[in-house]
């Protein structure tokens, strides 16, 4: 491995690489592996969203977000940043035991199994960790 042949302090070479990456045109924030071990730079939404996807033993040494509305790729979408506009989905419930209207509620995709549960009148699934949206309900 190049670190060890070189005798190089992995935490380093990531800080400097870090401090590379954030002076690259259309990068808004750089996070370093040892950063959201420790959690530092994560207490605003978009550091949070980003410790939240942390997943050590598959994450990188840097994770690199672009501007927001900046798309590296051709292919015209992201799908993963934590950017309002990446993050709100709209969602739909129809029925007779649906309250009809327009809710704004903050919502996250793991409330949607417990709310279908309670409308089929069916137990929640085992691991389920979110809420019902009783707002929505009749």
């Amino acid at each position: 491995m190049t670190l060890a042949r070189n005798k190089a302090d992995a935490r380093e070479v990531r800080r400097i690489a870090a401090e590379t990456a954030r002076s690259l045109p259309h990068i808004a924030r750089v996070f370093t592996r040892d950063e959201l071990e420790k959690g530092e730079g994560t207490t605003d939404p978009v550091g949070r969203a980003v410790l939240l996807g942390f997943y050590e033993s598959r994450w990188g040494d840097l994770a690199m977000l672009p501007e927001p509305y900046y798309i590296f790729s051709s292919s015209g979408t992201t799908h993963g940043l934590p950017y309002g506009y990446d993050t709100h989905v709209p969602m739909i419930f129809l029925g007779s035991a649906i309250r009809p209207g327009v809710h704004h509620d903050r919502v996250a995709v793991n409330d949607i199994a417990p709310t279908l549960a309670a409308l089929l009148e069916i137990e929640t699934p085992s691991g389920s960790s979110g809420k019902i949206l009783s707002g929505i309900l009749k």
